[in-house]
């Protein structure tokens, strides 16, 4: 009989490609993998991978049983929401993972929201960047990632993951009330100091690029992940930086334009597919939903 413990090994196997990889992602010695994908050969009676060199790879047969595993492991998470969902009750634990602007500014307020409406409904939270949120869902790590995409991303698809769009929320250019960048306009920011995410992060990638669009290279004086401290050194004069509405109120006092086309960035909760109707993600989903829309209210308004 097929066992589903030693499917989901297989089924890393097909898409990390390593065994070292799966070990890593599954949190198992390399041994324990090779011997988990041997008995999962035994299971099935047929040859399921071979070695070429000092790596291996799937047989057709493999391809077509990872396939499966995949289709399996999906719908033994929706037998288990659905059985959940029927009982009306929303109870347990839930993991999320989100990054610094969005837990700043509305997993809070979706906290408050749960406490009132689900108490029995414990969340328990880290914070990563979307990259590494995303194989953390995939390793099932945790139950749910908010994410982000901006107008340059392709975006992350994948047959095994349920998307659902949250906000669109609008980015802008905030300068200082005061001094020699307070009237200036995008177009025109080519030399003064911008204080911007690392090129490796999306918020970094989308403003060297809507820079480049305008005609010029950020001049990068502030390279930080961390928006409070942008606002900080914008707030406090020595910078000018590209930050969404929903972080807006963490600012305090600054000059908040439009950006150029008005861009915005995606946000989004991804589950592993079939558990889309659990009883416990559902809720926080709805109570994400809940807070994005105030949140986006009570944002200030840009200058016209």
């Amino acid at each position: 009989m097929l066992d589903l413990h030693r499917l989901r090994v297989l089924f890393e196997l097909q898409r990390l490609g390593t065994v070292t990889a799966v070990a890593e992602a599954l949190q198992y010695t390399h041994s324990a993998i090779s011997q988990q994908l041997a008995q999962c050969e035994r299971d099935v009676g047929v040859k399921l991978y071979e070695k070429v060199g000092r790596r291996i790879r799937l047989t057709e047969q493999g391809e077509i049983l990872a396939e499966y595993a995949g289709r399996m492991l999906a719908l033994s998470d929706e037998a288990e929401s659905r059985v959940l969902a029927s009982t009306s009750l929303v109870r347990g634990t839930i993991r999320v993972t989100s990054f610094q602007t969005v837990m700043s500014s509305i997993i809070p307020a979706a906290l408050t929201v749960l406490a009132r409406t689900h108490p029995d409904l414990q969340v328990e939270i880290k914070q990563r960047d979307v990259e590494t949120a995303s194989e953390l869902l995939r390793t099932r790590e945790v139950d749910l990632i908010l994410g982000e995409e901006y107008d340059a991303d392709i975006p992350a698809t994948d047959e095994y993951v349920h998307r659902e769009l949250l906000a669109e929320d609008p980015l802008h250019l905030i300068t200082p009330q005061e001094g020699p960048w307070s009237e200036l306009t995008f177009s025109e920011l080519e030399g003064v100091p911008f204080a911007i995410d690392p090129a490796h992060l999306s918020m970094g990638r989308f403003t060297h690029q809507m820079c480049l669009r305008h005609g010029f290279s950020p001049n990068v004086v502030f390279e930080t992940p961390d928006p409070f401290l942008q606002g900080h050194l914008v707030r406090t004069g020595h910078a000018v930086a590209i930050v969404p509405r929903l972080f807006l109120p963490n600012l305090g006092s600054v000059r908040v334009l439009d950006l150029p086309g008005n861009s915005t960035r995606t946000l989004y909760t991804a589950v592993r597919s079939g558990r889309e109707s659990h009883p416990g993600l559902a809720a926080f989903r709805a109570a994400l939903a809940t807070a994005t829309q105030h949140a986006l209210v009570r944002a200030p308004e840009p200058e016209v």
